[in-house]
């Protein structure tokens, strides 16, 4: 901006149009800061205080907060405009500081904040240029901690600040600034020495080295610090060597003691370089306000054994390894957003809330149950609306899962007709202030239902911490079943099968699948840009129940096991006796795969199962793929 008058800037400041501040030099008369002054600080106090009593001192400019820059050639670029939060600019403040700690008092000086949305603005501090007979302007000496030998009066030199040094200088400044029309370079310099000889120099501050502290991993460290550029591009160590999560971090600090990058290595791994913004996306990720506990749950940075990492600032996605929550990586999930953690899907055996609640005499029970939990989400009425509950109903008949089970009924028959989702009603209806019940049914001809499903919808209540809870219920009356098959096609010897084959059962745990994963939707509609606070997982269910009443059981009810309800024969060669009356799957991150990759885990954590209760020769891709 040395082309720029002061007054130019204010033109642009009164018109916001902050967009021509990007690309400007910062200069003698316009200095930009990203973050606001920590005024709780002694030290933020202390540079702002600086900062305007050097504007004071030469010609007079403006501080404008909340602008980021970068360094082209040696010198600092505006290169873009970073609002900062309302909440943390208290003007009068501001004014009341300067206004005490400033020797004499600055004339015509205005702070103002120009909000640029709701919550975020520009703070712009405005320096007129001041009488050269009130100069010098003169501040309390610095705290010791970074300018031990600066005695309080700064002045704005080109784009930066010199000091002044020791308060015995005021009178001598006060008569030479009079009598040479300011501080030329040579008086500057005369004076720098004179303070130099009378004060010792400060000693120069002492940093950990790279990598201290990190025993035989500290090579990686090293390896990744100099991958990155070393100190001129990545700052200096703040800190040895510490323990967080699954790995070692070591953080660095950035020109002017800011936060820098920070420095990550897995066991016997090489290292990362970790962008500060993106260390703190990481942090937050986790879901805990101990930045051990949150890193552990999520994990670090995956990187190859010899080859160190270097994250781009502005990269999209960082996959991750190490984390209590398994497998995932962070993803920006809306443009310009922070990167949050998101779940690789995988599956394991692990299962909860098996707690089937249809209450109607059926024979086989599949259940679908879906918990997602999401940072500081609170769903806000304190009961459900008709709306939601309407929703509810809208989302499983948009899903195509009555559809699907409407074929798997009348799978002989010529017209297919989906029933309907309606919301559930009568004494075995599940809806509360919290919960919503729908209900779709098929009916045999004069006789009990063949095929009921049932799905709830709830948010989290103090039993239940997850933000939201959704289960999909199937139970099927198998002889029923096999009366209608009778009925519809009464030369099918396949259609009076009275069990379930194993292509039967991956189809129908996706078609729930794929209907579950849409129902958070009906209480939070975009919340796909959440950010979690456990891994979202969805659980299935494969039950035997109790066989229905016919006149050759004499009227007594027997409990059924899962041969009873499941053709196990194609599996091939295996035990006689599977007892078992139900199992269970378990799918971290249901949210992401497409439908052939459901069908494929789906298949996959069957196969595991046949194979545990000794089919060694179960395929069940290949019973999917015949």
């Amino acid at each position: 901006m040395d082309s720029t008058p002061a007054a130019t800037a204010r033109g642009w400041v009164l018109a916001r149009t902050w967009d021509r501040f990007v690309g400007t030099p910062e200069s003698a008369v316009l200095d930009v800061k990203s973050g606001v002054y920590q005024l709780d600080d002694l030290a933020g106090a202390s540079e702002l205080i600086k900062d305007v009593a050097a504007f004071a001192n030469s010609r007079g400019g403006l501080l404008l907060v909340g602008f980021g820059t970068r360094v082209d050639n040696g010198r600092e670029i505006i290169d873009e405009l970073k609002p900062v939060p309302a909440r943390l600019v208290d003007v009068d403040r501001y004014r009341k500081l300067v206004r005490d700690r400033v020797r004499p008092l600055i004339r015509d000086l205005t702070v103002d904040f120009y909000p640029v949305d709701d919550e975020r603005g520009v703070l712009v501090i405005d320096i007129p240029a001041q009488p050269e007979t009130a100069k010098p302007f003169v501040v309390p000496g610095s705290d010791g901690r970074k300018m031990p030998t600066a005695v309080g009066v700064p002045i704005r030199d080109a784009d930066t600040t010199h000091w002044l040094t020791h308060d015995g200088l005021q009178r001598l400044l006060s008569t030479g600034w009079n009598a040479e029309g300011g501080p030329r370079a040579n008086i500057i310099d005369a004076l720098h020495k004179a303070v130099a000889a009378a004060v010792p120099a400060p000693p120069k501050p002492v940093y950990p080295e790279v990598g201290e502290g990190a025993g035989r991993q500290r090579r990686h460290f090293a390896t990744a610090y100099a991958a990155g550029g070393g100190q001129a591009a990545l700052g200096y160590p703040t800190q040895p060597v510490a323990a967080v999560g699954p790995g070692l971090i070591q953080p660095l600090a950035g020109r002017d003691g800011a936060p820098g990058p920070v420095l990550t290595v897995l066991p016997n791994r090489s290292g990362a370089v970790v962008p500060g913004d993106i260390w703190e996306d990481l942090c937050e990720a986790g879901n805990a306000a101990d930045t051990d506990t949150s890193i552990s749950n999520v994990g670090l940075p995956s990187v190859p054994a010899t080859t160190p990492l270097l994250i781009r600032a502005d990269t999209q996605t960082v996959e991750l390894e190490g984390g209590r929550w398994g497998p995932g990586r962070l993803a920006q999930v809306t443009p310009g957003g922070p990167l949050l953690w998101r779940p690789h899907t995988s599956r394991d055996s692990e299962m909860h809330h098996n707690n089937f609640a249809t209450g109607e005499l059926t024979e086989l029970y599949l259940r679908a149950v879906l918990d997602v939990a999401w940072q500081d989400w609170k769903y806000g009425p304190q009961s459900l609306p008709v709306a939601v509950r309407q929703r509810h109903r809208d989302l499983l008949t948009e899903s195509g899962l009555a559809a699907y089970i409407s074929k798997l009924v009348h799978r002989h028959a010529a017209a297919v007709v989906a029933p309907a989702w309606n919301l559930a009603s009568g004494s075995d209806s599940n809806h509360s202030a919290i919960s919503s019940h729908v209900r779709a049914q098929i009916t045999g001809p004069a006789g009990p239902p063949v095929l009921t499903a049932n799905s709830v919808l709830q948010t989290g209540n103090w039993r239940s911490p997850s933000s939201v809870l959704a289960t999909v219920d199937l139970g099927i009356n198998l002889r029923q079943l096999r009366k209608l098959h009778e009925r519809l096609k009464p030369e099918s010897t396949q259609a009076m099968r009275s069990r379930l084959s194993i292509v039967d059962i991956v189809d129908a745990l996706v078609a729930m699948w794929e209907a579950i994963v849409s129902l958070p939707e009906a209480l939070e509609p975009d919340f796909t840009r959440l950010p979690y606070a456990a891994p979202p997982f969805v659980v299935f269910y494969i039950q035997a129940g109790t066989a229905a009443r016919d006149d050759g059981d004499g009227g007594v009810a027997r409990q059924l096991i899962l041969p009873d309800i499941l053709d196990l024969a194609p599996l091939g060669d295996g035990p006689h006796d599977v007892s078992r009356t139900q199992t269970g799957l378990r799918i971290v991150g249901p949210f992401e795969p497409d439908r052939a990759a459901r069908r494929r885990l789906v298949a996959d954590s069957l196969n595991d199962l046949a194979l545990s209760w000794g089919f060694l020769s179960a395929d069940v891709h290949g019973l999917l793929s015949s």
